[in-house]
């Protein structure tokens, strides 16, 4: 199977890492084609596109997506979380040469700040459609998309790893906890709690910008905060606390986050807010201690801050977990892989039918 990627290649993306995850399959030859970085300064015709849900193709992805095919001729395209590939792009790529086309969001793709019109439009296009959010599949299937197929969340052994003092530095477990995130609200609620009740804690994450607010505002003596934190840096700032915050984000209806399978495999202690979902992956209590709210969050961080055996105990069994039940990139790759070979022969078997039907 010949295979082209088109997603945004950044350091420690998670397209990039499900790139590598296809590169390294016997039988898939997996072709990267980086749709670029969107890194172009402030434009107010393309900030009033964006607000519109009519983003602007400031890379060209459209026309470079459509070369790209025509050289490679691929068996199937595989479109990694864009925002403004058209319809008419899709259906030029069909007459190139007939690709199984292949979307993934690892976003809450329906919510009106993550759907574009440009991919809502598509929706009725692709012969597959992966998602990480399990209520995100019913909702597709409501929209038209007619393949859509729930993802578990990843994390690559290679950049989620833990790591040692002399590799991290002297910022290794200084502090209590540590968050990487954006900046909402509610986060910041509970980050400033644990502060004033002795805690300290270090937030990497988004400055503020246009009409939006940063973690610069939170301005607490034991509150350090720092920029975001990409790659192997995000893997090195994650072992700065005792213990690893993970909040879900609201805005996203999020149930669980890739952040929730990377901490584990880091294997440093997590904390995260209590769902159905973190429980499916993790043992509260044993793999990862889960909270309700800011009661349950202090009563969980003092618990594992005063035991030290207890919080390497969470912090191993919850990596643990991450090999056991098939979290890794390539075990998510291969989860790929067979639906795109199960949706490739039922395409096949489809127009094997119709054939039959048109020559009686």
């Amino acid at each position: 199977m010949k295979l082209l990627y088109h997603g945004r290649m950044w350091k420690g993306s998670t397209a990039l890492q499900k790139f590598e995850a296809f590169r390294r399959q016997p039988g898939v030859t997996a072709i990267t084609h980086d749709a670029g970085t969107l890194s172009a300064p402030f434009n107010l015709l393309a900030s009033v596109r964006w607000k519109l849900r009519w983003p602007s193709d400031q890379d060209r992805e459209n026309d470079r997506l459509i070369e790209a095919v025509a050289t490679e001729k691929p068996d199937v395209v595989f479109v990694d979380n864009s925002s403004c590939i058209a319809r008419a792009t899709l259906r030029k790529l069909r007459e190139i040469c007939d690709p199984l086309l292949v979307y993934h969001s690892p976003d809450d793709i329906t919510a009106w700040h993550n759907l574009t019109w440009p991919v809502r439009l598509t929706f009725p296009e692709w012969d597959l459609f992966f998602t990480t959010k399990t209520f995100n599949v019913p909702e597709l299937r409501a929209f038209g998309v007619r393949d859509p197929v729930l993802l578990g969340n990843a994390f690559d052994p290679e950049l989620h790893r833990p790591m040692s003092r002399e590799e991290v530095g002297e910022e290794y477990e200084r502090f209590d906890l540590v968050f990487i995130g954006t900046f909402e609200e509610d986060r910041f609620r509970y980050i400033r709690m644990l502060a004033e009740a002795g805690h300290t804690v270090a937030v990497y994450g988004n400055p503020a910008r246009r009409f939006s607010r940063g973690w610069e505002m939170t301005r607490h003596e034991r509150i350090t905060v720092g920029p975001p934190a990409l790659g192997v840096d995000y893997s090195r700032v994650m072992h700065h606390g005792k213990i690893a915050l993970c909040f879900l984000r609201k805005m996203n209806r999020d149930r669980i986050t890739t952040r929730s399978i990377e901490i584990p495999a880091m294997r440093r202690a997590m904390v995260a807010e209590k769902t159905d979902e973190h429980d499916c992956h993790f043992a509260d209590g044993s793999e990862y201690f889960g909270f309700r709210d800011e009661t349950e969050l202090l009563d969980r961080v003092r618990a594992l801050l005063a035991d030290d055996g207890l919080r390497l105990k969470i912090a191993e069994s919850g990596r643990a977990r991450c090999f056991a039940s098939g979290y890794t990139t390539a075990d998510r790759g291969l989860e790929m892989t067979a639906a795109i070979n199960r949706a490739a022969a039922a395409r096949l078997d489809q127009r094997k039918t119709t054939a039959i039907l048109a020559g009686r």
